[in-house]
């Protein structure tokens, strides 16, 4: 059994399909807006240009964005004319482009769904790849958007109802790749003065864009966390299988991404913050031994809060 190299460590695949290979993940280099930036299908022949001026460099962004969707629309769809500033090299590199379109949609996806590439093992994941590159071709040229109808289209297919789990276990791995992508929390020290100081009820707290919640209905952070270890606990992973629904609570902080389960009380509190128009109203939501001092703390180290704003009477009413 080979060894799966993931982002969270190594793992192997435990869960092939019968006949599978277990196969070590290529995986792109991925540049993310805090490190490195993610694979850009470029025009055969083209260039990205870099304008000092801010009209130039935005002008620039707009042939590149331009670039890319006419690049697109040559790849899936055959009789699509070059554009007119095409290179001598567009047809040879359209070819090049479409054969090794699967290997595009493999190592784009392997970077996003480590733990769904880990499940299944190498050669089903490619071929699941291609298949959905075929099924839902990308509609942008940066290649890191690719793969974010991924969890609904293996929800969706009857040849892997024996594997129920990946589609949840992926919609965790999409929300931890969007948190990558994801602004930093904005929140001031204006905003913990008026959490201090002022009635909960006219305060209204805003999670971090860089959050997430998934409520799935496996356990996807139990079974991500077996699947990134260099030897898989198979007696562990068979009994997170039985364990039932999980909440997960995700992040960023800083350039790292961190995910947790949470219990029902802390679950409870992340929906109240959400769907409440007031904190006071969210208060009043939490169950009675959840410690909101502590989450709080908690809260403003880690970057889940992105702003505490005053509210009126008349907007918690709209």
């Amino acid at each position: 059994m080979r060894g799966l190299s993931t982002p969270h460590g190594r793992s192997e695949g435990v869960l092939s399909p019968p006949g599978g290979r277990r196969e070590a993940p290529g995986g792109p280099s991925t540049d993310t807006p805090h490190g490195r930036s993610e694979g850009v299908l470029s025009p055969p022949g083209g260039r990205r240009e870099a304008p000092a001026g801010a009209a130039a460099s935005q002008a620039a962004w707009q042939r590149e964005a331009r670039r890319q969707q006419q690049l697109l629309d040559a790849l899936f769809e055959p009789g699509c004319a070059a554009p007119l500033d095409a290179s001598a090299g567009w047809p040879r590199g359209i070819r090049a482009y479409r054969a090794n379109a699967a290997a595009h949609a493999s190592d784009t996806l392997r970077a996003q769904y480590p733990g769904v590439l880990a499940m299944l093992g190498g050669e089903a994941f490619d071929a699941l790849a291609s298949a959905h590159w075929h099924a839902c071709p990308p509609a942008h040229g940066d290649l890191a958007r690719f793969g974010e109808g991924f969890p609904a289209w293996l929800r969706q297919r009857d040849d892997l109802a024996a594997w129920p789990w990946l589609a949840d276990c992926a919609r965790l791995e999409q929300a931890l790749w969007q948190l990558q992508f994801a602004p930093p929390a904005a929140l001031r020290d204006d905003d913990l003065q008026r959490l201090a100081s002022c009635d909960p009820d006219a305060l209204r707290l805003r999670l971090a864009p860089a959050t997430r919640l998934v409520e799935a209905d496996w356990a996807v952070v139990a079974l991500r966390e077996l699947h990134a270890a260099r030897e898989p606990d198979l007696r562990a992973i068979a009994q997170a299988l039985q364990a039932g629904p999980q909440v997960a609570w995700a992040w960023r902080q800083g350039f790292e991404v961190h995910c947790v389960a949470l219990d029902a009380g802390g679950a409870r509190w992340i929906r109240a913050l959400r769907e409440e128009p007031t904190l006071g109203a969210a208060l009043a939501r939490s169950d009675e031994d959840f410690d909101v001092g502590g989450w709080l703390g908690d809260a403003v180290r880690a970057g889940w809060i992105d702003g505490v704003d005053s509210v009126t009477r008349e907007e918690t009413r709209a």
